[in-house]
C-alpha cells in the first residue's frame, strides 16, 4: 500500500500542472466574450462612454459619465449581463459646463473646432463630418475638444454636423452654439446660395435647437442698383437693398411719394451699397420725382440717379426739370428721360424785332434748345434775347429740329429784320436782308432745306435809297454796279450788254435791292442802248433821274442821243447829258482802213427791223464807229450792198440808200458813199439772228 502511496504523489505536479493549463484556457475566451458583451451592450443603451474590463468573470467599470442617472444605468445593465460574477464601479461624473458652447470656423481650406462634447462617440462623428467637408479641408482643434456634463437636449453632434455642413457652403463663416442656441454668419457668395443657406437655416435646423442668429451676408453686388417703377395699381420696386433696417425706411418712403399705391416688393439685400443715410436720401429724392409721373420710372446705380415718364401737365414737367439743380449731396443725375407733354400744332419761332430776339412755341426737349440758344448767341453776340420757349413733345425729332433750327436762325442773322417760324417740318423764313451779299448767301441757302424739313421763304432784298445803278464803258470794258430789283431784270440787263456790247469785258459788280422806281427796267436798258453809241462814258441812274456823261463820234450822234432819251424814258424820269464830241482822230492809209473796218463788222453787224429798211437801234453804235474809222481816211471810198440774195432788190438798195445817209449824218461826205451791186467783199457785217439780211461795207 505504501508504495501504491508514493506513485500517486509523483503524479500530483503534473496534475496541477494540468488544472491550471486548463483554467487559463477557459478563463480567456471567457473574459473575451464578456468584453465582447459588455461593449455592444454600453452601445445599445447609448452609454458608450463607459467602458468595462474583466478578471476572468469579475468586472471593473471605468469612465466620465454625465449624470448619475447614467452611472446607476450603467451599472445596473452591466451586472445583469449574463456570465458577470461580480462588477467594481471606477466611473466618475464630468466636470458640469454652462453654457455648453461649441463653435466651428472656417478661413477658406482651413477649419478649427472649438468648445465642449458629451461623449468621444459625439467628437468623433464631428471630426468624421468636418473632415469630409469639402475637397482638401485641413481640420484643427478636433484633439482639444472636451468632454463634458451640460449638454443640452437633443443631438449635439448631429446639430454641429448640420452647422458643418452650412459652412462648406461659403468660402468662410462661424457656427456657435450655445446650450440649444444656434448662430450663423459668413458671406454667401452667391444669391442662390444665400437663398438656400436661410431656407435650410431656417427650415431644417434640428430640433430642440433655436436660431438665435442668422447673420450670413448676402454677396456684394457692383454696381448696386434699386428701381421703382409706376404700374397701373400701385409701384413695382426692383433690385436691391442695403442690409439693416432701409426696408422699412424705404416702403414708409414710397407710401409717401405715392400715397394709396399697392407696393410690389421685389427687392433683395445685398451688400456694396453706398452709405446707408446718403442712399436714403438719394432714394427720397427719386420718389418724389415718381410721384409726378403716372407711368415713370426711377433707378439709381451706385451714385448715380436716373428718371424717365412722360410729365402729365407742363407744371409737373418744369418741377422735374428744376429737380434736377437740387439732387442729394455725392449723386449725379446721368439720365434725364422725362418726355413733356404733347402739344399739337407744334410750333415754335426766332422772331428778330426792335426789343431783340424772342424765342418761342415749344422746343423737342432741352438739348435741343440749348443748340438753338447757342445759335442765337453766336449769330447775335450782345443782343438781348428773351427765352419764351417750352419744351414739348409731338414734334420733330430732336437732332433734326436743332438742325433746322439753326439753319433758319443763321440765315435770320443776315435779315435786318425777321424771323424764323416752324409747324411741325415746315420750317418758314421770312424777313429783308441786311444787304444785297446777304440776300444772296440767304438764296443760295434757302435752295436745299434742312433734313427732314420742307422751306418757306419770304426773305426780301434791302431796301435802298436813293436807288442808284450806272454803266461806265471805257478802254478796259464795261462796268456794271449799283443796284437791280429783280433777278428778271437782271438778266434784262445782262442781256442788253450782250446785244450792244458784243464781245467787251464785263465787270459787274451790281446787286439785288428793293426801292427801285417804276419804269427802272426798261430806263436801264435805254441808258445801254445809248451808251452804246459812245467812244466812252458813263450813265447813272439816281432814282428817276438819269445823267449820260462820254464822247460821241459826232455832233449828230449827240443830237441823236438826247432826242432818243427824252423820247423814249418812262414817264417820270429826267434826262441831264453831259456829252462831248470825238476830235482827235488816227489817220489811216487804205488798208489799215480796211482793216480796221473789218474788225467792226466782225464784232457787230448792221441790223434792220424785220422787213422793212429801218435800222435796229444796235446798229447805231457800229456805224459811228465806222463813220469814225473813216473820217480817218479821207482818200477812201465805201460801197454799200446788201448781202443776201434773197432780198427784193427795191428793199435792198432802201437799207443801203438807210445806211449811206445815216453815215453822211455821221459826217462822211456823199461822193464817198454809194450804192455797189453784189460783188467780192472787202468787208462784210454778218446775218443777225432775228434780221432778214446783212450789209457789205466795201472799202475802196
Amino acid at each position: 500500500m505504501r508504495c501504491r502511496w508514493l506513485a500517486w504523489w509523483k503524479g500530483l505536479p503534473a496534475l496541477a500542472l494540468l488544472i491550471a493549463a486548463a483554467v487559463f484556457f477557459a478563463r480567456v475566451p471567457t473574459e473575451e466574450d464578456l468584453t465582447r458583451r459588455a461593449e455592444a451592450l454600453l452601445v445599445n443603451i447609448g452609454e458608450s462612454w463607459a467602458h468595462a474590463s474583466f478578471d476572468g468573470r469579475d468586472a471593473k467599470l471605468e469612465g466620465e459619465a454625465l449624470s448619475e442617472e447614467a452611472r446607476v444605468k450603467v451599472r445596473t445593465e452591466l451586472a445583469a449581463l449574463s456570465g458577470v460574477r461580480s462588477l467594481e464601479d471606477r466611473t466618475t461624473l464630468l466636470p458640469e459646463r454652462r453654457p455648453f458652447t461649441f463653435s466651428v470656423v472656417r478661413d477658406g481650406s482651413k477649419l478649427h473646432l472649438s468648445g465642449y462634447v458629451p461623449s468621444r462617440w459625439a467628437r468623433k462623428r464631428i471630426a468624421e463630418a468636418a473632415a469630409q467637408m469639402a475637397p482638401g479641408v485641413i481640420v484643427t482643434g478636433e484633439k482639444e475638444l472636451t468632454r463634458a456634463r451640460g449638454v443640452p437636449a437633443g443631438d449635439f453632434a448631429g446639430v454641429v454636423i448640420f452647422g458643418i455642413n452650412q459652412l462648406a457652403k461659403m468660402p468662410s463663416g462661424r457656427v456657435t452654439i450655445a446650450d440649444n442656441s444656434f448662430s450663423i454668419e459668413g458671406r454667401a457668395p452667391d444669391f442662390a446660395t444665400y437663398d438656400a443657406l436661410e431656407v435650410t437655416v431656417r427650415s431644417e435646423l434640428p430640433a430642440d435647437f433655436d436660431l438665435a442668429r442668422f447673420a450670413v451676408l448676402p454677396p456684394a453686388v457692383a454696381p448696386f442698383v434699386w428701381s421703382a417703377e409706376r404700374e397701373q395699381d400701385g409701384v413695382k420696386l426692383s433690385g436691391y437693398i442695403p442690409l439693416g433696417d432701409a426696408r422699412r425706411a424705404l416702403l414708409d418712403l414710397v407710401r409717401s411719394a405715392v400715397p394709396g399705391a399697392a407696393i410690389s416688393d421685389q427687392l433683395r439685400l445685398a451688400d456694396g451699397s453706398p452709405p446707408t443715410q446718403g442712399w436714403l436720401k438719394a432714394v427720397a429724392f427719386a420718389l418724389d420725382q415718381l410721384g409726378r409721373l403716372p407711368d415713370g420710372k426711377v433707378s439709381l446705380s451706385g451714385t448715380t440717379i436716373s428718371i424717365e415718364g412722360t410729365a402729365p401737365d407742363f407744371a409737373s414737367y418744369d418741377a422735374l426739370a428744376g429737380a434736377r439743380r437740387n439732387l442729394p449731396e455725392g449723386y449725379t443725375l446721368t439720365r434725364f428721360a422725362v418726355e413733356p407733354p404733347t402739344v399739337s400744332p407744334f410750333i415754335w419761332g426766332v422772331l428778330n424785332g426792335a426789343g431783340g430776339l424772342r424765342l418761342t412755341g415749344f422746343a423737342p426737349s432741352e438739348a435741343a434748345k440749348k443748340l438753338a440758344l447757342d445759335a442765337v448767341r453766336a449769330g447775335f453776340p450782345g443782343l438781348p434775347v428773351s427765352d419764351e420757349m417750352r419744351i414739348a413733345a409731338g414734334g420733330p425729332p430732336a437732332e433734326a429740329w436743332a438742325s433746322a433750327t439753326a439753319f433758319g436762325i443763321a440765315q435770320l442773322a443776315r435779315l435786318r429784320a425777321g424771323s424764323v417760324r416752324g409747324l411741325a417740318t415746315t420750317l418758314t423764313i421770312s424777313g429783308e436782308a441786311v444787304d444785297s451779299a446777304a440776300y444772296l448767301a440767304v438764296s443760295g441757302a434757302l435752295e436745299t432745306a434742312p433734313k427732314g424739313f420742307s422751306l418757306q421763304s419770304d426773305v426780301r432784298p434791302p431796301v435802298v435809297a436813293p436807288y442808284v445803278f450806272g454803266i461806265r464803258r471805257d478802254g478796259e470794258g464795261l462796268t456794271i454796279s449799283g443796284f437791280y430789283p429783280t433777278p428778271q431784270a437782271h438778266a434784262q440787263i445782262t442781256d442788253a450788254v450782250k446785244h450792244y456790247f458784243p464781245g467787251l469785258t464785263v465787270n459787274d459788280v451790281s446787286a439785288l435791292a428793293q426801292g427801285a422806281p417804276d419804269g427802272f427796267d426798261a430806263a436801264a436798258r435805254l441808258a445801254l442802248r445809248e451808251l452804246s453809241r459812245l467812244d466812252a462814258g458813263e450813265v447813272r441812274l439816281d432814282d428817276r433821274r438819269l445823267r449820260l456823261t462820254g464822247t460821241a463820234f459826232h455832233s449828230a450822234a449827240v443830237t441823236s442821243i438826247g432826242e432818243s432819251l427824252k423820247r423814249d424814258l418812262p414817264a417820270g424820269f429826267s434826262v441831264d447829258l453831259g456829252l462831248d464830241v470825238l476830235t482827235r482822230r488816227d489817220m489811216l492809209d487804205r488798208e489799215a482802213c480796211r482793216q480796221a473796218v473789218a474788225v467792226l463788222l466782225e464784232r457787230g453787224s448792221i441790223v434792220f427791223a424785220q422787213g422793212s429798211a429801218r435800222l435796229d437801234p444796235v446798229s447805231y453804235g457800229l456805224l459811228d464807229r465806222v463813220a469814225s474809222v473813216a473820217a480817218g481816211c479821207p482818200d477812201v471810198a465805201i460801197e454799200i450792198s446788201v448781202a443776201h440774195a434773197d432780198i427784193d432788190p427795191d428793199q435792198a438798195a432802201s437799207r443801203a440808200r438807210t445806211v449811206i445817209d445815216y453815215l453822211a449824218a455821221a459826217g462822211i461826205a456823199p461822193e464817198r458813199l454809194w450804192v455797189g451791186p453784189f460783188g467780192t467783199l472787202a468787208a462784210q457785217s454778218t446775218a443777225r439772228p432775228g434780221a432778214d439780211g446783212g450789209i457789205l461795207l466795201i472799202v475802196r
